[in-house]
């Protein structure tokens, strides 16, 4: 004679061990991409300020290079105003 409850019970341990494997699976990819997401912000900050760096120091070398250009100019119109006097 067929007995449901004693022959349900090791399919339902299959199952619910399955789903609970799977479970835990899943929290385990959310936690993972979590710290993937965490670790992209912290990434794309470090990029971020590199970049305002690089934009300083452009800047900075613009700058310097204008006033070098600036100071040639200023020495050359001296040195051309004291030849011709």
């Amino acid at each position: 004679m067929f007995n449901f409850d004693k022959e349900v019970e090791p399919i339902l341990t299959v199952l619910y061990t399955k789903l609970i494997e799977q479970s835990q699976m899943e929290v385990l990819e959310e936690e993972e991409l979590r710290v993937i997401r965490q670790q992209q912000r912290h990434f794309e900050n470090l990029k971020a300020k590199a970049d305002e760096e690089t934009r300083e120091l452009e800047r900075a070398e613009q700058e310097r290079q204008e006033k070098i250009v600036n100071y040639m100019l200023i020495v050359g119109i001296k040195e051309n105003s004291t030849k011709g006097s």
